[in-house]
């Protein structure tokens, strides 16, 4: 029997499953209301809104099933663990922040390869997989679905 069946306080990791779903949650609404800024081409059948969008429905579900369910894990990270979760979340807002100015292909290859860093891959890994991520993300979102993607400045690629 849990906590909350039995009426007791709830415990600190089901909190922090609420707040953490809680964040996930407005993190959801705030990217696909952003989303409706993305500007598509001419006659394009599908924008670049769609991905996004697409990322927020599951995320939002999930979301409110952690608020509702909180998870059976009740251990806080620690250590080398919760320093690879802040470094992920670094590195993606990194990667949000740094999309637009520095196009899809740059900094999808940075933060592809500090991702697969985080979790101990060596240098030549991650660059290989990388390099393969980036290009293959690109070819699929700028050709096979035919979204375009940020251009790197300068170059307008």
């Amino acid at each position: 029997m849990t906590a909350e069946a039995s009426g007791a306080a709830p415990s600190t990791a089901a909190l922090g499953d609420r707040i953490a779903g809680a964040v996930l949650a407005l993190l959801a609404v705030a990217a696909w209301w952003h989303a409706q800024t993305f500007v598509s081409g001419f006659r394009q059948p599908v924008g670049p809104d769609l991905f996004p969008r697409l990322v927020c429905v599951p995320l939002g579900v999930l979301a409110l099933y952690l608020m509702c369910r909180p998870g059976l894990n009740q251990r806080w990270p620690r250590g080398v663990a919760l320093l690879r979760q802040a470094g992920l979340l670094v590195v993606l807002g990194g990667y949000a922040g740094f999309l637009e100015s520095w196009g899809f292909l740059p900094a999808t290859l940075v933060g592809s390869v500090l991702l697969i860093r985080l979790f101990d891959a060596a240098w030549r890994q991650a660059l290989v997989s990388g390099v393969s991520l980036t290009v293959i993300l690109y070819l699929l979102f700028e050709y096979a679905l035919g979204i375009p993607l940020p251009a790197v400045p300068g170059l307008g690629v």
